[in-house]
């Protein structure tokens, strides 16, 4: 009886240091480009409380094939609004399968309190590009986004 409690305490022992090293050290997918059918986006990523709440206010400039990707936990109608932003916008709300579910154009706030914007439907992503880039690119809800 020793005997066998030993052997289940031993196996117990090495069958826990075994798993222990099996847990998942992978990173999450570090997204640089967002692309679309036939163009890309190089993005910065805002995934934070913080990045998402600054976007990209009091820029004076986006290089035309640049942009914002807002990253969430949760799928939801994220709404933003233009405070403090000195560019016109293209939003571009993305759901949970990469698919656009809605495009506005948005501009820059002069009055207090600044509207606000709210997609049709539940995203987890959206893009801000410089205002017209939606027109510009073709770029239609029901697109197909990739992430690279």
């Amino acid at each position: 009886m020793k005997i066998m409690r030993y052997w289940f305490c031993l196996l117990c022992i090495l069958l826990f240091v075994f798993l222990s090293g099996c847990k998942n050290n992978k990173k999450p997918q570090q997204i640089s480009q967002v692309c679309f059918e036939e163009h890309c986006f190089q993005v910065e990523i805002a995934d934070t409380d913080a990045t998402r709440q600054m976007g990209l206010m009091y820029r004076e400039s986006l290089p035309s094939q640049s942009g914002m990707l807002f990253v969430f936990d949760t799928s939801y109608p994220h709404g933003f609004w233009m405070k403090n932003t000195l560019l016109p916008l293209d939003m571009i709300w993305i759901d949970e399968d990469k698919k656009i579910v809605d495009i506005q154009t948005a501009i820059p706030c002069n009055a207090d309190p600044c509207p606000s914007y709210i997609p049709s439907g539940n995203a987890t992503y959206v893009l801000e590009i410089n205002g017209g880039g939606a027109d510009r690119y073709d770029l239609q809800t029901g697109d197909i986004v990739d992430f690279i």
